[in-house]
């Protein structure tokens, strides 16, 4: 059976490294994380399994007992402390490395609003050491990109203005357009029309 057109529209992601240097730091960090954690598990299972069996070998009232009994404790123990630890680290650098992006997010969201508003003066500025720095320099350059063409939109409408002005004068005054009049309404006119023939709506 074909794709239906939903599921053909359906946008397929490919290419899963998207912000490549900051997606690399984020897995480093979480996988030293587990390291440590690995780590410290078997540091704190050695320690405690070691104190047990000495006890255990050492004891005026040894009674044999099977390795599981011995190691027990020491496993519960050491994993509950790693755990907790692994837990909280994750918790903070996640917090830690989510913040370098909200606050673009939420910076994004507020200048979109604006320039979704008229206001084509804005330029996005974000903190140092903030992710997303390319995504800035691709919305700056699409802010002053529209401001060229607005601006020079409404330069041409000020010609046009002015030229169908002059050429209503003309008429009003009984007298006839002449060639040059309505050259100068045409040439505002086109230049009007290829300031908007860049917008598709």
């Amino acid at each position: 059976m074909g794709e239906t057109p939903a599921s053909a529209a359906r946008p397929r992601r490919r290419i899963l490294l998207i912000e490549r240097a900051f997606q690399v730091r984020f897995i480093a960090k979480m996988t030293a994380v587990v390291v440590l954690g690995t780590v410290l598990t078997g540091g704190i299972l050695y320690v405690l399994a070691n104190q047990e069996f000495g006890r255990a070998f050492y004891s005026a009232h040894y009674q044999a007992r099977s390795s599981w009994e011995l190691l027990l404790p020491a496993v519960l123990v050491s994993s509950f402390v790693s755990m907790t630890l692994v837990a909280a680290a994750a918790t903070v650098l996640t917090l830690y490395s989510s913040h370098k992006i909200g606050g673009p997010l939420y910076r994004f969201r507020a200048n979109l609003r604006a320039i979704g508003d008229g206001d084509l003066t804005l330029v996005t500025r974000l903190r140092e050491g903030d992710e997303l720095q390319g995504f800035t320099e691709a919305m700056n350059d699409m802010t002053r990109r529209l401001r060229e063409r607005v601006r020079e939109a409404r330069d041409a409408a000020e010609d046009l203005r002015v030229a169908l002005a002059e050429a209503k004068g003309v008429v009003e005054a009984g007298g006839r357009l002449t060639a040059e009049g309505l050259q100068g309404v045409e040439e505002a006119s086109e230049r009007l029309r290829r300031a908007l023939g860049g917008f598709r709506v």
